[in-house]
């Protein structure tokens, strides 16, 4: 197996060199190498990985090629073709599938195959057992219609953007699965703002309190979904803000309970954010009986040539992976001495229950014409449950 796929990669970078002395054909290639060791056990654990990438482009007048391979495998491609009127894309194992529309009626995050075809008025796009038209109607401007069907399903929206005595108003309609027509398949969007969208108001509004999305991000957590936002300032510069959802049946309870406010203010490198989410969990005056909160200040810095960022969080959830009230202490400093680059980071949460701590280091040699060289210390993930482990690695990248 292995030996197949050497020569199908000996064929393909034969292929390309034959390829570039008839077109406009450019390739880049890329290597990256990383030696990792785990000390954490007694017996110290080693792990290899190699990566190739090759990365054939070619760009003519009615057409525009790019192709990834990792490798001996095909990761991507890519291949537009620009006629008269209109333009057709096809696609490898490329995440392309996202409509227009202000509630985003579908988006496909993950590779897929399919294509798309454009014109100065409308799209089609066609992706395994998902496909969709956009088309902007005419005779009325800012007004489009979404049609689509995944699976067996059909789902249509009409969305549109006016400017109404100076300000910006988004508007639509959906209904999902038009077959089995039903008001819980129904979504409407109402959005205001300023013109600078230095203040608005977003209201959302399901035809049921489970109502959801299939292939939408737009995730709705209720029968109305009220959102509103105001800035003002410069120096210091403010945002508040107030997030809320509920049913018509349970309106105070809903409203007691899942309104979120907060206030961000930044004043140069330095900002504070407070946010409390849901007012039905508040029982006394000790900020272990505040129930949802969260209070977060820090500022960038400079330091004997190091720059940095220190930050301090409290609240509760403390952190992603420490559901208790807690601290979180976060501090970072890099320097750079010509072409070596340094940079550490580290991060402490203080649970109710326990305690975490999070390091990261690098070191990063940057002369090279077309390499570089690092070695860490640490997992650099500190959003995840990744306490620090003594786990050194050893990187090399290299592109020509």
């Amino acid at each position: 197996m292995r030996n197949q796929r050497c020569q199908l990669l000996l064929i393909l970078i034969i292929l390309t060199f034959v390829l570039s002395s008839l077109f406009a054909l450019q390739t880049n290639f890329s290597v990256n190498f990383s030696l990792q060791y785990d000390l954490s056990d007694e017996k110290p654990k080693g792990s290899i990985s190699t990566e190739f990438r090759m990365n054939p482009s070619a760009l003519g007048r009615e057409y525009d090629l790019s192709v990834s391979l990792k490798d001996a495998d095909l990761e991507s491609a890519k291949l537009s073709l620009k006629m008269e009127g209109f333009k057709v894309e096809l696609y490898k194992n490329i995440s392309f599938v996202k409509t227009s529309d202000p509630v985003i009626l579908y988006k496909i995050d993950s590779g897929r195959d399919g294509l798309n075809i454009m014109t100065s008025d409308a799209k089609f796009v066609l992706s395994g057992d998902v496909m969709y038209a956009e088309v902007k109607i005419p005779y009325i401007q800012g007004l489009n219609l979404i049609v689509g069907k995944r699976n067996d399903k059909f789902d249509v929206a009409l969305h549109g953007f006016q400017k109404l005595v100076g300000l910006n108003v988004n508007y639509e309609l959906i209904q999902q699965d038009l077959k089995d027509f039903n008001t819980k398949n129904a979504v409407a969007l109402l959005s205001v703002a300023e013109s600078n969208y230095n203040w608005g108001i977003r209201y959302l509004l399901a035809g049921a309190t489970n109502t959801s999305l299939a292939l939408s991000p737009q995730y709705i957590g209720n029968q109305n979904t009220f959102s509103a936002w105001y800035k003002f300032g410069s120096q210091p510069a403010f945002n508040t803000y107030m997030n809320t959802n509920f049913s018509f049946e349970k309106f105070s309870d809903d409203v007691l309970k899942n309104t979120e406010v907060g206030m961000d203010v930044s004043y140069g490198g330095a900002f504070v954010s407070l946010k409390k989410t849901g007012f039905a969990d508040v029982t006394g005056a000790m900020p272990t009986e505040w129930g949802r909160f969260n209070i977060s200040l820090g500022t960038t810095f400079s330091f004997m040539n190091f720059s940095g960022k220190f930050a301090y969080s409290f609240g509760k959830p403390a952190h992603n992976v420490v559901n208790t009230i807690g601290e979180v202490y976060y501090v970072e400093l890099g320097r750079s001495f010509g072409n070596i680059n340094l940079f550490a980071k580290y991060q402490k949460i203080i649970g109710y229950y326990e305690e975490k701590d999070f390091f990261f280091g690098e070191l990063k040699f940057t002369g090279f014409q077309n390499a570089d060289f690092a070695i860490q210390l640490g997992n650099g993930d500190f959003a995840g449950d990744n306490p620090f482990k003594p786990i050194v690695a050893f990187k090399i990248n290299a592109w020509w």
